[in-house]
């Protein structure tokens, strides 16, 4: 309830000029200690709320004020309309800017529409951690994302998981993207746009050199050109038949291969089909025999022989103890 309370709080002092602290404890329906401390954050925060003493005193504002646009700095300006979320605000070194532009932006409202938002923000959270709890940051995100603003070049050692290739590359990054839980660089490698998974990047310089980038560069439109282009790729139909109440899990495990979208049947009591092309048959054999008996491929057979080649190979690694 307290960000709601301190939206209200503000308000008060906008819409009345000054109320004594009696005032404030009854229409908020507080203590006069949570009054005080809540007085305490707002001019820790930056708003101009002072005390008068005596008779007829209380707190107020400085006259005249409310925020507007005009008063946000560059650094919450670029992270209002860059981060696009508290989450990814905190990812890329944003939070505490992101979190001082929407109270500056709050506060500058009238005081019917503060009361909405206040209401709404105590009611609707977003975890980006998802149900784990946490979400894992890429090591090299921040310098990336300093490397992208100050459009310099980088130097940096990158493991591909597709082809097993790893080594050093210089890159001319465009700039980056959050696709569902994973970040990627667009970068030029000797002029040709590629994308880069931001966690494989294993070692980076950013560079004194300007980076290379297009006059009027469309990021978003690059990017979908790119998706495109790696979903086009030769891919192999896929059928398996998972136990349904582990039908949802083995899709996300999918989600790594995957090439197109999964189509999805019952198949008798318990189970379902789950239909997709992929683009890697060992990345899907691999995954899917975590699961032991719960999934079993169906299709194709060279997918068939190559789970019964991985189980062959994981015995082989874990042969049983002596009983001698």
């Amino acid at each position: 309830m307290r960000t709601e309370r301190l939206l209200q709080l503000v308000g008060l002092l906008r819409a009345h000029g000054r109320l004594s602290a009696t005032e404030l404890t009854r229409r908020l329906e507080v203590s006069r200690r949570t009054v005080m401390r809540d007085v305490e954050a707002l001019s820790l925060a930056g708003v101009p709320v002072y005390a008068e003493r005596g008779r007829g005193g209380g707190y107020a504002l400085l006259p005249g004020y409310r925020p507007d646009v005009e008063e946000l700095t560059d650094a919450e300006s670029r992270a209002l309309f860059v981060a696009g979320g508290a989450g990814v605000a905190d990812a890329l070194g944003m939070g505490q800017d992101y979190a001082t532009a929407l109270r500056k932006l709050a506060t500058g409202l009238p005081q019917r529409r503060t009361g909405d938002i206040g209401h709404a923000l105590e009611r609707v959270v977003v975890d980006p951690g998802g149900w784990s709890g946490s979400r894992h940051q890429p090591a090299r995100l921040r310098e990336l994302m300093a490397a992208v603003e100050a459009d310099r070049r980088i130097r940096a050692f990158y493991r591909a998981a597709s082809s097993g290739w790893s080594g050093r590359r210089t890159l001319d990054p465009w700039g980056l993207v959050l696709a569902g839980q994973s970040w990627y660089l667009v970068a030029a490698h000797r002029g040709r746009p590629h994308t880069y998974r931001v966690d494989r990047f294993e070692r980076l310089e950013v560079l004194d050199a300007q980076a290379r980038r297009p006059a009027g560069l469309d990021l978003l439109a690059t990017w979908h050109e790119l998706r495109d282009t790696w979903q086009q790729r030769p891919s192999t139909p896929v059928t398996l038949r998972v136990r349904a109440d582990q039908a949802d899990l083995a899709w996300r495990q999918l989600a790594m291969v995957l090439r197109g979208p999964v189509e999805r049947t019952d198949d008798g009591p318990g189970h379902v089909l789950l239909r997709a092309p992929v683009g890697s048959l060992r990345g899907l054999v691999g995954m899917m025999a975590g699961f032991g008996s719960w999934v079993q491929v169906v299709e194709p057979p060279e997918a068939v022989a190559l789970m019964r080649e991985v189980a062959r190979e994981v015995l082989q690694a874990h042969p049983a103890e002596s009983t001698s």
